[in-house]
Parts: C-alpha cells; structure tokens; sequence
C-alpha cells in the first residue's frame, strides 16, 4: 500500500510542474518552473523532501565488507588539465563504475568532450565523464554503487569533479579519487 501513494505523490508532482510550465508559458504565472526543476540545488531540495515525507525504505542493508569501486580508474598512465576538468589517459579498456548511489543528470555528445554523462551522487558531488566509448544510461536513472555508467576504450578520458558548486584542483581530484576508488 505504501508504495501505491509514492506513485500517487510522484504522478500529482509531475501533473502540477506540467501544469505550471503551461501555464507559465501562457503568461498566468511568472515562476519560470523549467529553472526550478531542472537546477541541481533545486533536485536536491526536492529529493529531500520527498525523503523526509515518505521516510528511507524498510529494507536496512548492513555492509559486511567494503569492496572497492573503480578501482580501474586509478591505472592511468597520465594526466593532464583539459576544460575546467582533466583527461586521464588509459593504455586499458575500463569499466566506469558508480562509486555510490546516485542519479544520471546529463548523457549527450559535446563538442570538447564527445560522449559524456554526469552523474550526480547523494555526497552533492557531480562528476563529468567525458570522451567515453558507449553508455546505455538516461538522464534522470538512477544509479547504484557499482552499477556500470560507461565504458571507456583505451585513449584519454575527461574527468571534472564538482562538489558543493565548486571543481576541484587536481590534487583535490587525486585525492578524491583515492579515496572514492579504494576499500
């Protein structure tokens, strides 16, 4: 029964954004509900919401053993810095793995980066893959910890870290990625 009145509450919130972009758009409203919805702050606040009213599910899992994500990640052979974020170069194929649960924000094609998806997990942190290979994930999927993003061919890979609005330097990336890709 309780999941009946998630899919409840999830259908009216979607009715009422679709009714405030209509009517925003034939001029009854002033709230630009397109900004509201799609900025990342705002998809935080609104999860959090959505959190405290429906509360977490039951099913509490207990983590017996660490095990150690995208491990692969950290086999590059070099580094440099590469539009407001960094290409790593692999000599491998590699698997990009989710390091945590979180949610698809972006997956398209870019001019300085090819095919790239973002991701954006529940630490605030947005992280920009860019010149994979393939990737069979929409915008707005969730994605759990472990869970396969992309694949990457060997050649450089683009890597931008946001936290808390802010891209990080690349020693904060190093050690981001130190400690997000080990047990």
């Amino acid at each position: 029964m309780n999941k009946k009145w998630k899919w409840i509450a999830a259908f009216l919130l979607c009715a009422l954004v679709l009714i405030g972009n209509g009517m925003q758009e034939r001029g009854q409203i002033n709230i630009d509900v397109k900004k509201i919805v799609y900025s990342s702050e705002d998809l935080t606040v609104m999860r959090n919401v959505l959190r405290e009213i429906f509360g977490e599910e039951s099913d509490t899992k207990i983590t017996v053993s660490s095990e150690p994500v995208n491990q692969e990640l950290l086999s590059f052979v070099a580094i440099k810095p590469y539009d407001n974020g960094y290409l790593l170069s692999f000599e491998e194929t590699i698997p990009i793995l989710a390091i945590e649960n979180g949610l698809v924000v972006y997956t398209g094609h870019s001019k300085t980066t090819g095919k790239t998806i973002s991701v954006y997990y529940e630490d605030n942190t947005t992280v920009t893959y860019g010149n994979v290979d393939s990737f069979s994930l929409l915008p707005y999927t969730s994605i759990e910890r472990g869970s396969t993003i992309a694949n990457k061919e060997p050649g450089d890979l683009y890597l931008k870290i946001e936290q808390d609005g802010r891209v990080l330097n690349l020693e904060e990336t190093l050690q981001w990625m130190k400690e997000h890709t080990q047990p």
